[in-house]
C-alpha cells in the first residue's frame, strides 16, 4: 500500500533482461509515461481553453478515453499514494488563498454542508444501495455513502471560479470542500473495520470524530505557527518556497500519524500561513512562490483527473473481465445500484441545502426583518455543485480486497465521479444564467479595488511629503516627480467608477502606454545584450525590473 503510484508499460524485451536492468526500465517506462501523461495535460488544457469547457472535464474525458483504449498501458494507483503525494499541495494551495475574514463569516453554512449534508448523504445512499441490493450488508452500504459523500476539493477548485456567482457562494463550496473530508473518512473508517470485524460501537465512534478534528487542527495550528516564524527571518525565496511544500506534507503526515485528520492538518496550516503571508513573506518571495504554485498546482491537479480517467480500465477490467467497454453496459444489478446512488447523492444534497439551509435562513432573516444568509436560487447552486473526486477514488481503492461488493462499490465510486464533474460541471454555469446569479458587489464597509489603490498610493505620496528635501542632496526635483506620479495614479483610479468617460479612458490610454514603453524597453534592452554591451546579469535584473512592471500595468488592465 505506500509502494509508490505505478504506471508501467509492458514490454517484452524487457523480459530477456536481468533484475538490476528490468527494474531500470520499468523506472524508465515510468518516467516516459509520465512525460506523455503532462504533455497530454496540456494539449487537453488548450483543448479546453479553445471550446471553453472546464480543463478538469477535458482532463477526465482524455484520461477515460486513453484507458480504455488504450491496452499496451496499465494502470495501478495506489491510494495512500495519492492522499500522500497529490492532495496536500493542492489542499495547502486551496487554503492558502482562502479569504479568512469571509470563512469565518461563512462558518455556519460551511458546517452544516460539511457535517451535517455529508452524514444524511451517507445515510441516503447507503439506504439506496440496502433496499436494491439487500444481499450487501449495512456496513458496505454505509462504506459507499461515506465514500461518495463528501464533494472534492480540487473539483471544486477547478470549476467553481470559472462561474459569475455571488462570493460567498464560492466560499462556501470551497470551505466545506476543504474540510468535509474528515467527516467522510471518519465514518468511511469505521464503517469499513466493523464490516470487516462483523461489529460496530457507535460508543467508539462519537469519541473518536471529536479526537480527530482536534489532533489534525492542532497539528495543523503548530505546523502553519512555527511556519510564520521561520519565513520571518528567512529571506531566500527558494528556501522559502521549498518550505511551503514540505509544510504541506509534513502537516498532513504528522496528523495523520498522529492519529488526527491529515486534512485539516494542512488546511489549518494552510489556512494560518495564508493569513500571515503578508506580513511573514516579501515581495520577491510572494512572486516568486505564485509562479512556482500555479505551475505545480496545474500540473497536479492534471494528474489527479487523468489518472482518475485511466484508473477507469482497472475498473472495467475487474468486474467485466474485459478492457472492452461495451462490455460494461451489459451490467444490470451494477447500474440500477450505481443510477440510485447517483440520485441518492444528488437529492440528498438538494433536500439538505433547500431544508437545512435555506428555509431556516429564510425564516430566521425574515422573523428579524434582515435579508437571510443564503437563498433558494443560492441554495439550489450548492445542491448542485457537489463535484466529487480524487478523495472518494482513494477512498474507494482503499477497500480492503476481501470487502464485501468491492469491486462493485468501486465501480459506482468512479461513475458517480465521472457523472458529477462532468454533468454538474458542464451544466453549472447555465444554470447560473438560468437563475439569474452575478457576482455580487462588495458590501457597503469594504472598498472597491480601486478606491484601495488609491488610498494605497495616498499613503505614499504622505510619506514623501514628509522626507525633509536637504536630504535629496540638491535633487529635490526627484521627489516632486514622484509626488506628481502618485497624484496621477491617484486621480485614475478614483475616477475610475465615477461614470466619466473622459477619465476612464484617460486611465485606460495611461495604462496602455506604459505598457508601451514597457515593451519597448525590453526590445532595446534585449538589443543591447545582442549587440554585446551589457553581461547577462545586467540583462537578466533589468529584465526582471520590467516583468514586474509590465505585470503591474497587466494586472491594472485587466482588473
Amino acid at each position: 500500500m505506500r509502494k509508490l503510484t505505478r504506471l508501467t508499460c509492458e514490454r517484452s524485451f524487457m523480459r530477456t533482461q536481468p533484475l538490476g536492468a528490468h527494474s531500470f526500465m520499468v523506472h524508465i517506462a515510468f518516467f516516459e509515461t509520465l512525460l506523455l501523461l503532462l504533455l497530454g495535460a496540456v494539449i487537453l488544457s488548450l483543448m479546453a481553453r479553445h471550446i471553453d469547457v472546464p480543463p478538469a472535464i477535458v482532463l477526465l474525458l482524455g484520461g477515460a478515453a486513453l484507458g480504455l483504449v488504450g491496452p499496451v498501458m496499465t494502470v495501478a494507483i495506489e491510494p495512500d499514494d495519492i492522499m500522500v503525494v497529490l492532495i496536500p499541495p493542492l489542499l495547502m494551495s486551496s487554503a492558502f488563498y482562502t479569504a479568512w475574514r469571509d470563512f469565518r463569516r461563512e462558518l455556519l453554512p460551511i458546517m452544516s454542508l460539511a457535517a451535517g449534508a455529508v452524514v444524511f448523504t451517507t445515510a441516503a445512499v447507503a439506504c439506496a444501495a440496502h433496499v436494491l441490493f439487500s444481499a450487501l450488508p449495512w456496513g458496505a452500504c454505509i462504506a459507499l455513502g461515506a465514500i461518495v459523500s463528501p464533494p472534492d476539493a480540487v473539483a471544486a477548485k477547478a470549476l467553481l471560479h470559472r462561474l459569475p456567482i455571488p462570493e460567498r457562494l464560492v466560499t462556501v463550496l470551497e470551505g466545506e470542500s476543504l474540510i468535509n473530508d474528515a467527516s467522510g473518512l471518519l465514518i468511511y473508517r469505521f464503517a469499513v473495520l466493523s464490516t470487516m470485524a462483523g461489529t460496530f460501537s457507535a460508543d467508539s465512534a462519537l469519541v473518536a470524530f471529536p479526537i480527530t478534528v482536534i489532533v489534525g487542527v492542532v497539528v495543523g495550528a503548530v505546523f502553519g505557527a512555527a511556519s510564520v516564524f521561520v519565513f520571518k527571518w528567512l529571506d531566500d525565496a527558494k528556501l522559502a518556497i521549498v518550505l511551503t511544500f514540505l509544510i504541506a506534507w509534513a502537516s498532513y503526515i504528522v496528523g495523520e500519524r498522529a492519529h488526527g485528520s491529515g486534512v485539516l492538518s494542512v488546511v489549518t496550516c494552510g489556512l494560518i500561513v495564508g493569513m500571515c503571508q503578508h506580513r511573514a513573506f516579501d515581495a520577491a518571495i510572494r512572486v516568486k512562490a505564485t509562479a512556482t504554485w500555479d505551475v505545480i498546482v496545474f500540473v497536479l491537479e492534471s494528474l489527479v483527473f487523468i489518472l482518475i480517467g485511466l484508473s477507469m480500465q482497472g475498473v472495467v477490467a475487474r468486474i467485466t473481465g474485459t478492457n472492452s467497454l461495451p462490455a460494461v453496459w451489459a451490467l444490470s444489478i451494477e447500474w440500477k445500484i450505481v443510477v440510485a446512488v447517483f440520485v441518492a447523492v444528488v437529492g440528498s444534497r438538494f433536500l439538505w441545502a433547500l431544508g437545512a439551509m435555506a428555509l431556516p435562513a429564510h425564516i430566521i432573516g425574515r422573523s428579524k426583518g434582515q435579508r437571510t444568509t443564503i437563498d433558494f436560487k443560492e441554495a439550489t447552486i450548492v445542491g448542485w455543485a457537489g463535484m466529487r473526486g480524487v478523495v472518494s477514488l482513494a477512498a474507494a481503492l482503499a477497500l480492503p480486497e476481501s470487502f464485501p461488493q468491492r469491486d462493485l462499490l468501486v465501480f459506482t465510486t468512479f461513475v458517480v465521479i465521472f457523472t458529477t464533474v462532468i454533468l454538474q460541471g458542464l451544466t453549472l454555469r447555465p444554470l447560473t444564467r438560468l437563475l439569474r446569479l452575478r457576482a455580487d458587489t462588495p458590501p457597503v464597509p469594504y472598498l472597491s479595488q480601486l478606491d484601495a489603490r488609491a488610498f494605497t498610493f495616498g499613503a505614499s505620496i504622505a510619506e514623501l511629503e514628509k522626507i525633509d528635501l536637504a536630504e535629496c542632496g540638491g535633487n529635490q526635483d526627484l521627489v516632486v516627480r514622484l509626488i506628481s506620479e502618485y497624484e496621477a495614479r491617484v486621480d485614475l483610479n478614483q475616477h475610475a467608477h465615477s461614470g466619466d468617460v473622459e477619465h476612464v479612458q484617460r486611465r485606460f490610454s495611461r495604462l496602455n502606454l506604459g505598457l508601451r514603453a514597457v515593451l519597448a524597453g525590453r526590445r532595446a534592452l534585449v538589443e543591447l545584450h545582442e549587440q554585446r554591451r551589457i553581461k547577462d546579469t545586467v540583462l537578466r535584473r533589468i529584465e526582471a525590473e520590467l516583468d514586474l512592471e509590465e505585470l503591474r500595468l497587466r494586472r491594472l488592465l485587466d482588473r
